[in-house]
Protein backbone atom coordinates (compact mmCIF):
# COMPACT_ATOMS: atom_id res chain seq x y z
CA UNK A 1 0.00 0.00 0.00
CA UNK A 2 1.38 3.73 -0.92
CA UNK A 3 1.71 5.93 1.72
CA UNK A 4 -0.07 8.59 -0.41
CA UNK A 5 -3.33 9.56 -2.29
CA UNK A 6 -3.01 10.04 -6.07
CA UNK A 7 -6.29 12.16 -6.08
CA UNK A 8 -5.56 15.81 -4.88
CA UNK A 9 -8.20 17.67 -2.25
CA UNK A 10 -8.21 21.13 -2.35
CA UNK A 11 -10.57 23.54 0.52
CA UNK A 12 -11.56 26.81 -0.32
CA UNK A 13 -11.44 29.87 2.25
CA UNK A 14 -13.83 29.76 4.48
CA UNK A 15 -13.78 33.03 7.72
CA UNK A 16 -13.81 29.33 10.16
CA UNK A 17 -10.97 27.83 8.42
CA UNK A 18 -9.00 30.80 10.15
CA UNK A 19 -9.81 29.31 13.27
CA UNK A 20 -6.64 27.40 14.12
CA UNK A 21 -8.40 25.02 15.88
CA UNK A 22 -10.58 24.33 13.17
CA UNK A 23 -7.75 24.39 10.41
CA UNK A 24 -5.29 21.95 12.51
CA UNK A 25 -8.33 18.93 12.24
CA UNK A 26 -8.01 19.07 8.53
CA UNK A 27 -4.96 20.74 7.13
CA UNK A 28 -2.92 16.75 6.66
CA UNK A 29 -6.07 16.06 4.70
CA UNK A 30 -6.03 18.85 2.80
CA UNK A 31 -2.97 19.18 -0.15
CA UNK A 32 -4.09 22.76 -1.34
CA UNK A 33 -6.07 25.95 -0.03
CA UNK A 34 -7.46 28.50 -2.64
CA UNK A 35 -8.19 31.83 -1.53
CA UNK A 36 -11.40 33.51 -3.10
CA UNK A 37 -10.67 37.61 -3.10
CA UNK A 38 -13.90 38.29 -3.45
CA UNK A 39 -15.52 36.53 -0.46
CA UNK A 40 -13.90 38.91 2.73
CA UNK A 41 -11.42 40.81 4.18
CA UNK A 42 -7.81 41.14 3.57
CA UNK A 43 -7.06 40.79 7.07
CA UNK A 44 -8.75 37.74 7.09
CA UNK A 45 -8.01 36.08 4.31
CA UNK A 46 -3.81 36.81 5.73
CA UNK A 47 -4.84 35.56 9.18
CA UNK A 48 -5.46 32.05 7.40
CA UNK A 49 -2.67 32.19 5.10
CA UNK A 50 -0.79 32.77 8.74
CA UNK A 51 -2.28 30.05 10.46
CA UNK A 52 -1.77 27.58 7.58
CA UNK A 53 1.74 28.04 7.37
CA UNK A 54 2.48 28.10 10.81
CA UNK A 55 0.58 24.45 10.65
CA UNK A 56 2.17 23.24 7.48
CA UNK A 57 4.14 25.85 5.27
CA UNK A 58 4.09 23.08 2.34
CA UNK A 59 0.69 23.56 1.48
CA UNK A 60 0.08 25.33 -1.84
CA UNK A 61 -2.37 28.61 -1.71
CA UNK A 62 -3.70 29.47 -4.79
CA UNK A 63 -5.08 32.69 -4.97
CA UNK A 64 -8.49 33.19 -6.83
CA UNK A 65 -8.67 36.55 -8.59
CA UNK A 66 -12.18 39.39 -9.01
CA UNK A 67 -11.81 39.70 -12.46
CA UNK A 68 -15.45 40.85 -13.56
CA UNK A 69 -17.10 39.06 -10.61
CA UNK A 70 -19.81 40.35 -8.84
CA UNK A 71 -20.26 39.63 -4.82
CA UNK A 72 -22.60 40.36 -2.17
CA UNK A 73 -21.05 42.53 0.56
CA UNK A 74 -23.41 41.90 3.35
CA UNK A 75 -22.06 40.76 6.87
CA UNK A 76 -23.51 37.75 7.52
CA UNK A 77 -26.99 35.70 5.14
CA UNK A 78 -29.61 37.78 4.18
CA UNK A 79 -33.04 36.51 4.58
CA UNK A 80 -35.53 36.93 1.71
CA UNK A 81 -38.95 35.53 0.57
CA UNK A 82 -40.66 35.19 -2.45
CA UNK A 83 -42.42 38.68 -3.68
CA UNK A 84 -40.03 40.66 -0.89
CA UNK A 85 -39.06 43.78 -2.33
CA UNK A 86 -35.30 44.46 -1.53
CA UNK A 87 -33.23 47.28 -2.36
CA UNK A 88 -29.78 46.06 -3.82
CA UNK A 89 -26.58 48.85 -3.52
CA UNK A 90 -23.21 49.34 -4.48
CA UNK A 91 -21.32 48.63 -1.85
CA UNK A 92 -16.78 48.65 -2.39
CA UNK A 93 -16.76 47.53 1.45
CA UNK A 94 -18.64 45.09 3.90
CA UNK A 95 -21.26 46.23 5.36
CA UNK A 96 -24.33 45.30 7.97
CA UNK A 97 -27.68 45.99 7.03
CA UNK A 98 -31.09 43.87 7.26
CA UNK A 99 -33.09 45.56 4.38
CA UNK A 100 -30.43 46.36 1.60
CA UNK A 101 -28.35 43.90 -0.23
CA UNK A 102 -24.96 45.38 -0.69
CA UNK A 103 -22.88 44.31 -4.61
CA UNK A 104 -19.54 44.95 -5.16
CA UNK A 105 -21.11 46.27 -8.57
CA UNK A 106 -20.55 49.87 -9.16
CA UNK A 107 -21.88 49.95 -12.83
CA UNK A 108 -25.91 49.75 -11.04
CA UNK A 109 -27.12 52.19 -13.52
CA UNK A 110 -25.98 49.59 -16.79
CA UNK A 111 -28.42 47.39 -15.25
CA UNK A 112 -31.64 46.82 -17.23
CA UNK A 113 -35.23 46.81 -15.62
CA UNK A 114 -36.82 43.83 -15.87
CA UNK A 115 -33.65 41.84 -15.86
CA UNK A 116 -32.36 39.29 -13.34
CA UNK A 117 -29.99 39.44 -10.54
CA UNK A 118 -29.36 35.54 -9.99
CA UNK A 119 -27.36 34.56 -6.55
CA UNK A 120 -25.35 31.44 -7.79
CA UNK A 121 -25.15 29.47 -4.83
CA UNK A 122 -28.35 30.54 -3.01
CA UNK A 123 -30.49 29.50 -5.76
CA UNK A 124 -32.27 33.42 -5.09
CA UNK A 125 -33.50 35.71 -8.22
CA UNK A 126 -34.28 38.86 -8.01
CA UNK A 127 -36.32 40.81 -11.14
CA UNK A 128 -35.38 44.49 -11.00
CA UNK A 129 -38.38 46.74 -11.06
CA UNK A 130 -36.97 50.49 -10.33
CA UNK A 131 -34.20 52.90 -10.31
CA UNK A 132 -33.70 54.29 -7.03
CA UNK A 133 -30.46 56.23 -7.88
CA UNK A 134 -26.90 55.86 -9.92
CA UNK A 135 -25.82 53.31 -7.01
CA UNK A 136 -29.14 51.36 -6.15
CA UNK A 137 -31.73 49.56 -7.79
CA UNK A 138 -35.65 47.99 -6.00
CA UNK A 139 -36.19 44.80 -7.00
CA UNK A 140 -38.53 41.85 -5.82
CA UNK A 141 -37.83 38.47 -4.74
CA UNK A 142 -39.43 35.89 -7.53
CA UNK A 143 -37.31 32.48 -6.83
CA UNK A 144 -36.00 31.54 -3.28
CA UNK A 145 -35.16 27.74 -2.90
CA UNK A 146 -32.87 28.20 -0.16
CA UNK A 147 -34.49 31.61 1.69
CA UNK A 148 -31.46 33.49 2.17
CA UNK A 149 -29.35 34.87 0.57
CA UNK A 150 -25.54 33.56 1.45
CA UNK A 151 -22.96 35.73 3.17
CA UNK A 152 -20.00 36.43 -0.08
CA UNK A 153 -22.33 34.87 -2.74
CA UNK A 154 -21.70 35.43 -6.12
CA UNK A 155 -24.31 37.18 -8.01
CA UNK A 156 -24.74 37.01 -12.12
CA UNK A 157 -26.02 40.45 -13.94
CA UNK A 158 -27.38 39.47 -17.59
CA UNK A 159 -25.43 42.67 -19.27
CA UNK A 160 -22.45 41.59 -17.07
CA UNK A 161 -20.08 38.84 -19.46
CA UNK A 162 -18.47 40.76 -21.85
CA UNK A 163 -14.67 39.76 -22.61
CA UNK A 164 -11.91 40.30 -20.90
CA UNK A 165 -8.80 40.15 -22.77
CA UNK A 166 -6.34 41.05 -20.47
CA UNK A 167 -5.77 41.23 -16.43
CA UNK A 168 -7.84 43.98 -14.73
CA UNK A 169 -6.10 46.79 -12.89
CA UNK A 170 -7.56 45.80 -9.48
CA UNK A 171 -6.43 42.12 -10.42
CA UNK A 172 -2.60 43.47 -10.35
CA UNK A 173 -3.14 45.11 -7.62
CA UNK A 174 -4.70 42.37 -5.26
CA UNK A 175 -1.81 39.74 -6.83
CA UNK A 176 1.30 42.11 -6.07
CA UNK A 177 -0.29 42.37 -2.39
CA UNK A 178 -0.60 39.09 -1.76
CA UNK A 179 2.64 37.94 -3.31
CA UNK A 180 3.65 38.68 -0.07
CA UNK A 181 1.83 36.38 1.79
CA UNK A 182 2.41 33.16 0.53
CA UNK A 183 0.79 32.79 -2.15
CA UNK A 184 2.12 30.22 -4.76
CA UNK A 185 -0.68 29.72 -7.73
CA UNK A 186 -2.91 32.49 -9.64
CA UNK A 187 -6.43 31.59 -10.53
CA UNK A 188 -8.06 33.36 -12.85
CA UNK A 189 -11.72 33.98 -12.29
CA UNK A 190 -14.38 35.00 -14.80
CA UNK A 191 -11.36 33.63 -17.43
CA UNK A 192 -12.24 34.23 -21.26
CA UNK A 193 -9.44 33.89 -23.53
CA UNK A 194 -6.00 32.91 -23.97
CA UNK A 195 -4.75 36.52 -23.97
CA UNK A 196 -5.86 37.27 -20.63
CA UNK A 197 -4.04 34.18 -19.00
CA UNK A 198 -1.10 35.32 -20.88
CA UNK A 199 -1.19 38.73 -19.53
CA UNK A 200 -1.04 37.33 -16.24
CA UNK A 201 1.67 35.98 -17.12
CA UNK A 202 3.02 38.56 -18.36
CA UNK A 203 2.71 40.73 -15.29
CA UNK A 204 4.27 38.09 -13.03
CA UNK A 205 7.06 38.37 -15.68
CA UNK A 206 7.59 41.58 -15.08
CA UNK A 207 7.35 41.06 -11.15
CA UNK A 208 10.27 38.55 -11.05
CA UNK A 209 7.38 35.66 -11.09
CA UNK A 210 7.81 34.65 -14.96
CA UNK A 211 7.72 30.22 -12.87
CA UNK A 212 4.56 31.12 -11.44
CA UNK A 213 1.44 28.70 -12.43
CA UNK A 214 -2.01 30.73 -13.45
CA UNK A 215 -4.87 28.29 -13.96
CA UNK A 216 -8.01 28.93 -15.89
CA UNK A 217 -11.67 28.70 -13.92
CA UNK A 218 -13.92 27.50 -16.45
CA UNK A 219 -18.03 28.25 -15.80
CA UNK A 220 -19.89 29.81 -18.67
CA UNK A 221 -20.83 28.92 -22.17
CA UNK A 222 -18.62 31.66 -23.67
CA UNK A 223 -15.14 30.72 -21.49
CA UNK A 224 -16.09 26.65 -22.76
CA UNK A 225 -15.75 27.97 -26.31
CA UNK A 226 -12.65 29.35 -26.12
CA UNK A 227 -11.31 26.02 -23.90
CA UNK A 228 -9.17 25.08 -26.40
CA UNK A 229 -6.85 28.26 -26.71
CA UNK A 230 -6.99 28.77 -22.82
CA UNK A 231 -6.04 25.50 -22.40
CA UNK A 232 -2.11 25.93 -24.80
CA UNK A 233 -1.57 28.53 -22.06
CA UNK A 234 -2.55 27.47 -18.79
CA UNK A 235 -1.07 25.58 -16.25
CA UNK A 236 -3.89 24.20 -15.04
CA UNK A 237 -7.48 23.81 -15.60
CA UNK A 238 -10.38 24.66 -13.07
CA UNK A 239 -14.20 23.20 -14.36
CA UNK A 240 -17.15 24.52 -12.08
CA UNK A 241 -18.91 20.90 -12.93
CA UNK A 242 -22.30 22.11 -12.05
CA UNK A 243 -22.34 25.69 -13.91
CA UNK A 244 -20.71 23.81 -17.38
CA UNK A 245 -23.01 20.75 -17.95
CA UNK A 246 -26.57 22.22 -18.39
CA UNK A 247 -24.32 24.43 -20.93
CA UNK A 248 -23.05 21.44 -22.98
CA UNK A 249 -24.54 19.98 -26.82
CA UNK A 250 -25.51 16.97 -27.08
CA UNK A 251 -22.28 16.01 -28.50
CA UNK A 252 -20.56 16.97 -25.89
CA UNK A 253 -20.19 15.61 -22.35
CA UNK A 254 -17.77 16.75 -18.62
CA UNK A 255 -15.84 13.78 -19.34
CA UNK A 256 -14.97 14.69 -22.87
CA UNK A 257 -13.67 17.73 -21.54
CA UNK A 258 -11.88 16.55 -18.60
CA UNK A 259 -10.01 13.93 -21.00
CA UNK A 260 -9.26 16.43 -23.51
CA UNK A 261 -7.88 18.91 -20.68
CA UNK A 262 -6.04 15.74 -19.44
CA UNK A 263 -4.43 14.99 -23.12
CA UNK A 264 -2.98 18.45 -22.97
CA UNK A 265 -0.76 17.29 -19.77
CA UNK A 266 -2.72 19.93 -18.12
CA UNK A 267 -3.77 19.64 -14.77
CA UNK A 268 -8.15 18.97 -13.84
CA UNK A 269 -9.31 20.41 -10.63
CA UNK A 270 -13.50 19.59 -10.48
CA UNK A 271 -15.51 22.33 -8.42
CA UNK A 272 -18.98 22.57 -7.61
CA UNK A 273 -20.55 26.23 -6.68
CA UNK A 274 -24.26 24.39 -5.39
CA UNK A 275 -25.45 22.13 -3.35
CA UNK A 276 -27.80 19.81 -5.57
CA UNK A 277 -31.57 19.52 -5.50
CA UNK A 278 -31.47 17.33 -2.33
CA UNK A 279 -29.59 19.64 -0.64
CA UNK A 280 -26.09 17.51 -0.98
CA UNK A 281 -23.00 18.82 -2.17
CA UNK A 282 -21.93 16.90 -4.88
CA UNK A 283 -18.38 16.03 -3.65
CA UNK A 284 -20.00 14.37 -0.39
CA UNK A 285 -21.89 11.82 -2.48
CA UNK A 286 -19.91 8.71 -3.28
CA UNK A 287 -21.91 8.24 -6.95
CA UNK A 288 -19.98 11.30 -7.90
CA UNK A 289 -16.52 10.48 -6.54
CA UNK A 290 -16.37 7.44 -8.01
CA UNK A 291 -17.09 8.82 -11.34
CA UNK A 292 -13.91 11.58 -11.17
CA UNK A 293 -11.82 8.69 -10.12
CA UNK A 294 -12.83 6.84 -13.11
CA UNK A 295 -11.79 10.11 -15.12
CA UNK A 296 -8.58 10.38 -13.08
CA UNK A 297 -8.99 14.04 -12.35
CA UNK A 298 -6.04 15.80 -10.69
CA UNK A 299 -7.85 17.63 -7.42
CA UNK A 300 -11.62 18.53 -6.19
CA UNK A 301 -11.89 21.22 -4.54
CA UNK A 302 -15.13 21.24 -1.48
CA UNK A 303 -16.11 25.09 -0.83
CA UNK A 304 -16.27 25.21 3.20
CA UNK A 305 -18.25 28.43 2.21
CA UNK A 306 -21.43 25.91 1.50
CA UNK A 307 -20.50 23.46 3.90
CA UNK A 308 -18.68 25.52 7.02
CA UNK A 309 -20.67 24.02 9.55
CA UNK A 310 -19.71 20.07 8.54
CA UNK A 311 -15.98 20.91 6.90
CA UNK A 312 -13.90 18.02 9.52
CA UNK A 313 -16.92 15.77 8.67
CA UNK A 314 -16.91 16.90 5.12
CA UNK A 315 -13.58 16.62 4.16
CA UNK A 316 -13.11 13.19 5.99
CA UNK A 317 -15.34 11.78 4.00
CA UNK A 318 -14.21 13.32 0.62
CA UNK A 319 -11.21 11.04 1.70
CA UNK A 320 -12.38 7.83 2.86
CA UNK A 321 -13.77 7.86 -0.54
CA UNK A 322 -10.90 8.89 -2.30
CA UNK A 323 -8.53 5.83 -0.61
CA UNK A 324 -11.72 3.65 -1.90
CA UNK A 325 -12.03 4.38 -5.16
CA UNK A 326 -8.70 5.94 -6.97
CA UNK A 327 -7.30 2.80 -7.84
CA UNK A 328 -10.07 0.65 -8.30
CA UNK A 329 -10.35 1.84 -12.12
CA UNK A 330 -8.31 0.45 -14.91
CA UNK A 331 -5.93 3.46 -16.36
CA UNK A 332 -7.39 4.11 -19.90
CA UNK A 333 -4.81 3.71 -22.62
CA UNK A 334 -3.87 7.55 -23.71
CA UNK A 335 -3.80 8.61 -27.13
CA UNK A 336 -0.10 9.64 -28.16
CA UNK A 337 1.03 12.97 -28.09
CA UNK A 338 -0.27 15.18 -30.87
CA UNK A 339 2.51 15.48 -33.45
CA UNK A 340 3.09 18.75 -33.65
CA UNK A 341 4.22 18.71 -29.96
CA UNK A 342 5.76 15.46 -30.09
CA UNK A 343 9.66 16.51 -29.23
CA UNK A 344 11.95 14.47 -28.21
CA UNK A 345 11.35 14.74 -24.31
CA UNK A 346 7.94 13.75 -25.02
CA UNK A 347 9.37 10.49 -26.19
CA UNK A 348 11.02 9.95 -23.51
CA UNK A 349 8.19 10.65 -21.32
CA UNK A 350 5.98 8.24 -23.68
CA UNK A 351 8.17 5.44 -23.42
CA UNK A 352 8.48 5.75 -19.67
CA UNK A 353 4.85 5.29 -19.33
CA UNK A 354 5.05 2.02 -21.83
CA UNK A 355 8.16 0.71 -19.56
CA UNK A 356 5.66 0.40 -17.04
CA UNK A 357 2.44 -1.39 -18.55
CA UNK A 358 5.49 -3.47 -20.11
CA UNK A 359 7.24 -4.50 -17.06
CA UNK A 360 6.55 -4.82 -13.21
CA UNK A 361 7.80 -1.70 -12.29
CA UNK A 362 6.84 0.04 -8.84
CA UNK A 363 7.65 3.25 -8.51
CA UNK A 364 8.93 6.58 -11.16
CA UNK A 365 11.13 8.69 -9.82
CA UNK A 366 11.77 11.75 -11.70
CA UNK A 367 13.58 15.22 -11.64
CA UNK A 368 11.92 18.45 -13.19
CA UNK A 369 12.58 21.80 -13.58
CA UNK A 370 9.71 22.99 -14.42
CA UNK A 371 6.91 20.66 -13.93
CA UNK A 372 6.68 18.94 -17.58
CA UNK A 373 8.55 15.81 -17.24
CA UNK A 374 5.95 15.23 -14.17
CA UNK A 375 2.83 16.28 -15.39
CA UNK A 376 3.22 14.75 -18.70
CA UNK A 377 3.68 11.44 -16.97
CA UNK A 378 0.73 11.79 -14.90
CA UNK A 379 -1.41 12.83 -17.64
CA UNK A 380 -0.58 9.53 -19.35
CA UNK A 381 -2.29 7.56 -16.17
CA UNK A 382 0.35 5.46 -14.86
CA UNK A 383 -0.35 2.81 -12.73
CA UNK A 384 2.19 3.43 -10.47
CA UNK A 385 3.36 6.73 -7.94
CA UNK A 386 5.67 9.57 -9.19
CA UNK A 387 7.70 9.86 -6.57
CA UNK A 388 9.47 13.64 -8.11
CA UNK A 389 12.15 16.11 -6.67
CA UNK A 390 12.88 20.05 -7.92
CA UNK A 391 15.16 22.66 -7.12
CA UNK A 392 12.47 25.27 -7.97
CA UNK A 393 9.73 26.62 -5.52
CA UNK A 394 7.09 27.40 -7.39
CA UNK A 395 7.72 23.70 -9.56
CA UNK A 396 7.13 22.22 -6.21
CA UNK A 397 3.79 24.24 -5.04
CA UNK A 398 2.36 23.21 -8.84
CA UNK A 399 3.25 19.60 -7.90
CA UNK A 400 1.50 19.66 -5.31
CA UNK A 401 -1.85 19.85 -7.50
CA UNK A 402 -0.95 17.06 -10.44
CA UNK A 403 -2.13 13.26 -9.54
CA UNK A 404 -0.50 10.59 -8.86
CA UNK A 405 2.65 12.44 -7.68
CA UNK A 406 4.74 12.69 -4.99
CA UNK A 407 7.43 15.76 -5.01
CA UNK A 408 10.20 16.79 -2.77
CA UNK A 409 11.98 20.32 -2.82
CA UNK A 410 15.86 19.93 -3.32
CA UNK A 411 18.22 22.60 -2.93
CA UNK A 412 20.29 24.37 -5.89
CA UNK A 413 23.36 22.31 -5.51
CA UNK A 414 21.99 18.82 -5.84
CA UNK A 415 23.09 17.13 -8.58
CA UNK A 416 22.41 13.76 -10.10
CA UNK A 417 24.71 11.54 -7.88
CA UNK A 418 23.40 13.38 -4.94
CA UNK A 419 20.06 12.33 -5.38
CA UNK A 420 20.65 8.69 -6.38
CA UNK A 421 21.74 8.61 -3.05
CA UNK A 422 18.52 9.59 -1.23
CA UNK A 423 15.89 7.88 -3.27
CA UNK A 424 16.40 4.72 -2.14
CA UNK A 425 15.61 6.20 1.25
CA UNK A 426 12.51 8.30 0.16
CA UNK A 427 10.83 5.06 -1.61
CA UNK A 428 11.51 3.01 1.70
CA UNK A 429 9.50 5.72 3.53
CA UNK A 430 6.39 6.63 0.66
CA UNK A 431 6.04 2.42 0.79
CA UNK A 432 5.80 2.09 4.18
CA UNK A 433 9.41 -0.34 3.95
CA UNK A 434 6.67 -2.42 1.65
CA UNK A 435 9.18 -3.21 -1.19
CA UNK A 436 11.75 -5.47 -1.78
CA UNK A 437 15.32 -5.40 -3.21
CA UNK A 438 14.44 -6.90 -6.62
CA UNK A 439 11.31 -4.50 -7.35
CA UNK A 440 11.92 -2.34 -9.82
CA UNK A 441 11.96 1.41 -10.24
CA UNK A 442 12.37 3.39 -13.10
CA UNK A 443 14.15 6.87 -13.14
CA UNK A 444 13.51 9.37 -15.79
CA UNK A 445 14.87 12.30 -17.10
CA UNK A 446 13.65 14.33 -19.72
CA UNK A 447 15.36 17.83 -21.07
CA UNK A 448 13.14 20.89 -19.94
CA UNK A 449 15.91 23.40 -20.40
CA UNK A 450 16.97 25.54 -23.45
CA UNK A 451 19.75 24.56 -25.05
CA UNK A 452 22.15 27.27 -23.30
CA UNK A 453 21.05 26.08 -19.99
CA UNK A 454 23.64 23.38 -19.01
CA UNK A 455 22.38 20.35 -16.37
CA UNK A 456 23.66 17.15 -15.18
CA UNK A 457 21.09 15.22 -15.00
CA UNK A 458 20.55 12.50 -17.33
CA UNK A 459 18.04 12.69 -20.49
CA UNK A 460 16.75 9.84 -20.35
CA UNK A 461 15.29 6.52 -18.57
CA UNK A 462 17.26 4.06 -16.29
CA UNK A 463 15.62 1.15 -14.97
CA UNK A 464 16.86 -0.72 -11.50
CA UNK A 465 16.29 -3.35 -9.28
CA UNK A 466 15.57 -1.36 -6.04
CA UNK A 467 18.95 -2.77 -4.27
CA UNK A 468 21.27 -1.26 -7.29
CA UNK A 469 20.20 2.08 -7.09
Amino acid sequence: MNNFRFTKIVASVSPILAKETVLSKIVNMVDAFTLTLSRGFDDNNKKYIDTLMKLDNSKTVILETKGNEVRIKNIGNFVVKIGQKVVVEYSEYTQENEKKIYVDYPDMELISIWSEIKFIQSWVVLKVENYLSSDSVECSVVEAKEKHIFQYDRCLLEHNEEPIETILERDEKDILWWLEYWVHVISISACYSAEHIQSTKDFLKEKNNPDMKVFAKIETRKWLDNLQEIVEVSDGIILVADFIAPLLSKEETLDDLVQYIRGKWVPVLINYACRNSQNEYPLNQEEQISHWCEQCVDWVCLEPMIIEDEVFDSIEKLETLLWKYELKYEPKNPARFDEKDFEIRDYIIFNAYRVTQELDVRAIVCFTENGYTAARIASLNPAVPIITFTKSTNTYRFLNLVRWLKWYKISQSFNYENLKRIWKEMIRIIFKWNISLDDKVLIVQSNELSDNVKSDMINGIELYQFKNI
